[in-house]
């Protein structure tokens, strides 16, 4: 079975009011002409086994190192918690 991909991308701030968590003030499927004040854009690309549109909730956390944040792309595999 192939994989399903696809992009995103993410017009995230600072969410002040709750010690620094951030926000995700807008997403889209095309790279956005002008950004939201105060907010920063990520790139998302996502790779999704067609098997997967089974009934599920996928969740992931990312982090992303101070390191990376210089015009390189992060790839990040999920994983099942019950593996």
């Amino acid at each position: 079975m192939s994989d399903r991909v696809g992009e995103v991308y993410l017009q995230v701030a600072e969410h002040h009011m709750y010690g620094g968590e951030l926000k995700v003030v807008r997403s889209t499927q095309k790279r956005p002409a002008v950004l939201e004040p105060g907010c920063i854009l990520v790139k998302i690309k996502l790779s999704i086994p067609r098997a997967a549109w089974k009934p599920f909730e996928p969740e992931a956390i990312v982090t992303v190192p101070a390191e990376l944040t210089e015009q390189a792309p992060v790839e990040v595999e999920a994983v099942s918690p019950d593996a």
